[in-house]
């Protein structure tokens, strides 16, 4: 009777463990599965609001118009879409990202028809503009190109900067104006140069002849550029932000940048060689 007594008690041991072990794991499969079919919800809401955000970026894009208030796309999904002025005011002005070497950043010094044509009369008439750029890890020097339009001959002026000493020694660049601050704490920028139209060879008169554009390439690096002028420079696009929201309170953003058209870099090259683009 002791002997089975005890195989009783172990017995009953042994199946507490076996229910221990099974209850663990069948709540772990629980807890897992949980897991997972929220985050499938999550995932899920994600898409939606961001195929949200993603349908008031194309609406605006083919109509140019931001609609006003929140726009239902689906049950329990909406948009909002605003869009903001790039450029037509003093001050500084941010490029949104930086800049490659091989790429050419263009700041328009006239402005356009609604057709994107180019108004070619003197818009902007400072005699004075500042250019800078973020020093990053290798120093970037950059060439500066004025394209403008002096009795009725299409002309370019260019400049070249460069913060590197032992640069200089070689490629024969100015030394930048400004070696630290740039346009200001806030533009994430170090060197300012400012460019004095008047002293360009020949001399450049904002009052009579047409400033066209700024161009701005890094060399030996990429940068961060930014542009500080005395008053407003002409319009350069727009800046769309949509935002899509679901019930479930996701929301996704997207920000779209919408810069009129500019030149090829190689515009660049062929208008100080005085070529063509044929082969």
């Amino acid at each position: 009777m002791a002997s089975l007594r005890r195989n009783s008690g172990q017995v009953l041991l042994i199946t507490l463990l076996v229910l221990s072990v099974a209850t663990t794991i069948v709540l772990s499969v629980i807890g897992r599965a949980t897991t997972d079919v929220a985050i499938s919800n999550q995932i899920a809401e994600s898409q939606r609001a961001f195929s949200a955000a993603e349908a008031g970026i194309e609406e605006i894009l083919l109509s140019g118009i931001a609609p006003v208030g929140a726009q239902v796309l689906s049950p329990g999904v909406s948009y909002s879409v605003q869009k903001a002025d790039i450029g037509g005011a003093a001050g500084v002005y941010q490029y949104p990202s930086k800049t490659p070497v091989g790429n050419t950043e263009t700041l328009w010094l006239v402005n356009h028809n609604a057709n994107g044509s180019l108004v070619e009369s003197p818009t902007y008439t400072a005699g004075t503009i500042d250019i800078c750029w973020s020093a990053e890890t290798t120093g970037a020097a950059v060439l500066a190109s004025v394209l403008y339009k002096s009795g009725g001959v299409y002309k370019v002026a260019r400049a070249a900067y460069d913060p590197v000493a032992t640069r200089r020694e070689t490629n024969k660049f100015s030394e930048p104006s400004v070696m630290s601050g740039g346009c200001g704490a806030n533009s994430g920028t170090t060197y300012k140069q400012t460019l004095t139209f008047a002293n360009f060879t020949p001399a450049i008169n904002p009052g009579s002849d047409t400033l066209i554009s700024l161009r701005l390439s890094p060399l030996y690096g990429e940068t961060k550029f930014a542009i500080a002028a005395p008053i407003a420079v002409p319009l350069q696009g727009s800046r769309v932000e949509s935002s899509g929201s679901t019930d479930g309170g996701t929301t996704r953003k997207i920000v779209v940048y919408q810069q009129y058209r500019t030149p090829d870099s190689i515009f660049d090259a062929v208008v100080v060689s005085g070529g063509n683009f044929s082969k």
